[in-house]
């Protein structure tokens, strides 16, 4: 029952976001209260709005807006960016 309820959880966000890229620009990582990182371990989307500290349940993707960090202990090429959809 789990694995059906976790399929439909990931279908109900694909619905909500759009897919950009994977990883950083070649500027780095663009943040905005519209875009959101998705952990490639626990499938948690991550909210990138600059000024909210947070990370996903497994641990695997932080952001410290204090310090101006972010980034997963996968790597950054490892983390899938979406945007809300209107």
């Amino acid at each position: 029952m789990k694995k059906i309820t976790e399929v439909i959880r990931g279908i109900q966000y694909s619905l909500q976001f759009q897919y950009l890229r994977t990883g950083a620009t070649k500027n780095g990582w663009r943040m905005g209260p519209d875009l959101y990182a998705k952990c490639p371990q626990c499938g948690y989307y991550m909210s990138l709005d600059p000024v909210q500290n947070e990370s996903c349940p497994c641990g695997n993707l932080t952001k410290d807006s204090d310090y101006g960090r972010f980034g997963a202990r996968t790597g950054d090429e490892s983390i899938k960016i979406y945007q809300k959809k209107k």
